[in-house]
């Protein structure tokens, strides 16, 4: 993304660097750092495909837990199926993630829109939150899964409430302006 650092500080101990097409996200390992979790999601839009590096990575894929390492393969998520990925406290773990379509640009919006707030990691603020998911193909799983519900959640919230009242996205375009 011109004019913007490729790497970004997504937690004490965790960085992702963008890639053209793909993100490398390093999880130190150290024990201070914070736990690595990314909460149960799905996406409509697009695929993704998790490559472990080096270490350990938890992935849930709707029921069926997996541990995944540099010898395991690639964890293939298909979209529209419920997902979450999970570190392992005092584990170092470098792995890669990318999309299919390949040049699906809205998850590096995403991710710098998401890492642009302030309190991101403790829950935020829900509209700015649900702004940014609209925006970046991600939908929250509700206790009771009900995708056309979890849709109307996201889109209602954040397409139509939050710039109703005047929540804007750090970032709209790939292009810094």
């Amino acid at each position: 993304m011109a004019g913007y650092s490729d790497t970004m500080n997504v937690a004490k101990g965790v960085t992702m660097t963008f890639e053209p097409q793909i993100r490398l996200i390093k999880i130190n390992g150290d024990a201070d750092d914070d736990d690595f979790l990314v909460p149960t999601h799905w996406h409509e839009d697009h695929d993704e495909i998790i490559t472990v590096l080096e270490g350990k990575l938890q992935v849930t894929l709707g029921s069926e837990v997996k541990v995944c390492t540099s010898e395991s393969g690639e964890a293939f998520v298909p979209r529209g199926i419920l997902h979450s990925l999970k570190g392992f406290k005092g584990v170092r773990c470098v792995f890669t993630e990318r999309t299919n379509p390949s040049d699906f640009d809205k998850k590096e919006l995403f991710f710098r829109n998401l890492f642009a707030m302030p309190d991101w990691m403790t829950g935020g603020s829900l509209l700015p939150t649900m702004q940014v998911f609209h925006h970046g193909d991600m939908f929250p799983a509700f206790p009771v899964h009900l995708k056309w519900l979890e849709k109307a959640f996201v889109i209602i919230l954040g397409g139509y409430i939050a710039p109703l009242l005047g929540y804007r996205l750090t970032y709209e375009s790939l292009k810094k302006t």
